[in-house]
């Protein structure tokens, strides 16, 4: 095949056109990597940051920006939640539990200082002995400001109910509970259905009135933990249902003209409505009713939902339904629905009412089987 000077110049021309079309690609390639890069670096730095307090915490959570933390390690490894088989093997239980702490150390003090491991004997003593009520008995009458209501909720009862098909004798989490019948998500299933479960409510205001109700479930002065193993935080009860845990309680009392973080602080008022107030992981408190077996868990604690719910080990415990405030988490409903969807939870919908914004989660129990048939 002859080279003629026309096929000469139109190469050329190709080659004119190829070389920057080429270059660019190539740029576009080495740019995006290097965004990765750096998103990467940074996740990574935020992860480290959150996490030093707990180094052997790995996580494969989504951050708060909604971005993938992926590592070939991460992928091989499995999660750490701060359980005692993770420090001890999977045989720890067979030991006595005094080999792990005698229990005459053990306190609240201790536990919270040594960051003790969710299912350790002594953080599961502690909750029994000291932040735990036992359901009323059943021939205790309801003690009910409005007892003509039949349903409270804001429509997180009734939802729950027609996945579940009006089941009867469940079993439920709700957190918090404030006073056990305003806007109660769980008084109409306990009342009308035979349900049991747990009520925990961080306000000592509301768990007073609470306790007063005679409510068939187990009750709980406490918060659920932020982190992977018990801590004390600062309250802030000042606002009623909208009570939360400061999140940054030096910054936030001083914008409030506090003298110091122990509820100290200018006006009579704070005094009583600031103060602090005793955490455990959900999983804790769990083993300590020895259920981990859950018909419906209800999260409404004004901000810190995200956080609670990356702490929980998914694979120990069964969940069916969720309904998860998300108005007032920093992180956002994206957010806690991929780290819910991680988790193997289908985002059902949304409950918008003037109470409320929730978002409501069911286990998929199509993945079950989908394992069955791998």
């Amino acid at each position: 095949m002859r080279f003629t000077r026309d096929d000469f110049r139109f190469s050329k021309r190709l080659a004119f056109f190829a070389f920057p079309a080429g270059l660019m690609s190539f740029l576009y390639i080495f740019s995006c990597a290097v965004r990765m890069d750096s998103k990467s670096t940074i996740e990574e730095q935020l992860f480290e940051a959150e996490m030093q307090d707990h180094p052997q915490q790995l996580s494969l959570e989504l951050s708060s920006s909604g971005n993938n933390l992926w590592s070939a390690t991460a992928e091989l490894s499995p999660m750490k939640f701060n359980l005692m088989e993770e420090t001890y093997g999977y045989n720890w239980a067979e030991a006595p539990a005094d080999i792990y702490l005698p229990a005459s150390d053990c306190t609240i003090e201790y536990a919270n200082a040594n960051k003790l491991q969710q299912d350790h004997p002594c953080v599961i003593r502690l909750i029994r002995r000291n932040y735990l009520l036992q359901p009323a008995p059943i021939s205790n009458p309801y003690r009910m400001d409005h007892p003509e209501v039949i349903d409270p909720s804001d429509g997180q009862s009734q939802a729950i109910l027609k996945i579940l098909q009006n089941k009867t004798n469940g079993f439920f989490i709700e957190c918090g509970g404030y006073d056990g019948e305003f806007l109660s998500n769980t008084l109409y299933m306990e009342r009308w259905l035979g349900w049991s479960g747990l009520l925990i409510e961080a306000d000592k205001k509301a768990f007073g009135r609470l306790i007063s109700r005679n409510r068939k479930a187990y009750t709980s002065p406490v918060c659920l933990s932020t982190k992977l193993y018990p801590m004390q935080v600062i309250y802030n009860a000042t606002v009623g249902t909208l009570s939360s845990i400061l999140e940054n309680p030096y910054e936030e009392l001083k914008n409030r003209k506090s003298k110091s973080i122990d509820g100290q602080v200018n006006h009579k008022d704070d005094n009583e409505n600031i103060y602090k107030v005793q955490c455990f992981p959900l999983y804790s408190i769990l083993l300590a009713v020895e259920r981990t077996r859950i018909d419906y868990f209800g999260l409404d604690v004004e901000g810190s939902e995200y956080k609670i719910l990356r702490t929980i080990p998914w694979h120990k415990i069964d969940i069916k339904t969720l309904t998860v405030e998300w108005n007032h988490t920093p992180e956002g409903e994206a957010a806690i629905t991929r780290l819910m969807e991680s988790n193997k939870f289908i985002k059902f919908g949304l409950i918008s009412m003037p109470s409320t914004r929730e978002v409501v989660y069911v286990r998929d129990f199509l993945d079950d089987y989908r394992k069955s048939k791998d």
